[in-house]
């Protein structure tokens, strides 16, 4: 074959994007709850879905900096990844949601109503990412909650995000190699990881129709207000220091929850083409090209690669 297959690793992570801006005003309140979402993270086992999805392939992290990332920070990598079911049972009960008869949790709001939401993707059926959401689909169900997912054609999942008639979202997070180069899943601003699409609007774009102000006080004008210091900072050192500041407030909020990540990625090298090494990561950053330190390139036998 003439060439070698090496394994990089991918950037991208196995993800759960709840809408804290829905339009669902019960589900907003179920989803802006702090103890919800670390419930619904610490409530799936992830060694699990490691194990049955992935052949063990992938490692238990949150959505965060790779561990080759300069900006790697393991205070947001490990939070709340420990499987532990009747912690997050404990959490959902003192939230006031409490199972109904069926042993479906309801609203809080004295309806009786079971708390429903759909989980909106573009990971087909039989493929791993599609898996991976039905076994969470699964473990929320034993939380006693009814969630279910939709797979999409991209161009309508496109439509329901930027229109935020989305209630919850299965997309891998990526942009973690260099995250300062691409904050902005981090910063709330990518829209089609829809954890707060409409603020993200107002933050790109105030007269868009979807566009919404955070409330007054939340921790995403925190994070706003990080990030506008440190695109000032002409230090990189200073700046990775704020970033991690940012990186704070997702280890204690979980804007959005991560299950697994840094899945082997391989790479197929044409023999005699030198200093491609193992291990690089592949990032949308990078044009997903995972093509790094190209200056080192070179071939054993140039004249043999020669345009005629």
């Amino acid at each position: 074959g003439e060439y070698q297959v090496i394994l990089g690793a991918a950037s991208g992570h196995q993800a759960l994007q709840l809408n804290l801006t829905t339009k669902n005003e019960r589900l907003r309140e179920f989803f802006q709850n702090r103890d919800v979402r670390i419930a619904i993270s610490i409530g799936v086992d992830r060694e699990a879905i490691n194990e049955l999805v992935f052949d063990g392939l992938l490692t238990p992290r949150q959505y965060s900096p790779l561990s080759t990332s300069p900006n790697y920070y393991p205070t947001l990598s490990e939070a709340y990844i420990e499987y532990d079911p009747d912690r997050a049972n404990e959490l959902l009960d003192a939230a006031g949601y409490e199972r109904g008869a069926d042993g479906m949790r309801v609203f809080n709001d004295g309806s009786g109503e079971v708390i429903t939401f759909s989980i909106e993707g573009t990971a087909t059926a039989g493929s791993n990412d599609e898996d991976a959401v039905q076994q969470v689909v699964r473990y929320l169900a034993d939380l006693g909650l009814s969630a279910s997912y939709k797979a999409l054609e991209r161009a309508l999942y496109t439509e329901h995000y930027q229109a935020n008639e989305i209630e919850a979202a299965w997309w891998g997070g990526d942009r973690t190699v260099l995250p300062l180069a691409a904050p902005i899943i981090f910063i709330g601003t990518q829209p089609d990881r829809p954890w707060c699409p409409a603020w993200s609007y107002f933050r790109t774009d105030p007269t868009d129709p979807a566009a919404e102000e955070p409330p007054e006080g939340h921790w995403i004008w925190e994070i706003w207000r990080i990030w506008d210091e440190l695109a000032k900072e002409p230090d990189p050192a200073t700046q990775n220091e704020m970033f991690t500041q940012i990186l704070d407030i997702w280890a204690e909020e979980l804007p959005m929850i991560g299950y697994l990540g840094e899945s082997p990625a391989p790479i197929i090298v044409k023999n005699g083409f030198r200093n491609y090494l193992p291990d690089f990561p592949v990032d949308d950053v990078t044009g997903d090209e995972h093509l790094l330190h190209t200056e080192t390139y070179f071939w054993e036998e140039p004249e043999s690669h020669t345009l005629s």
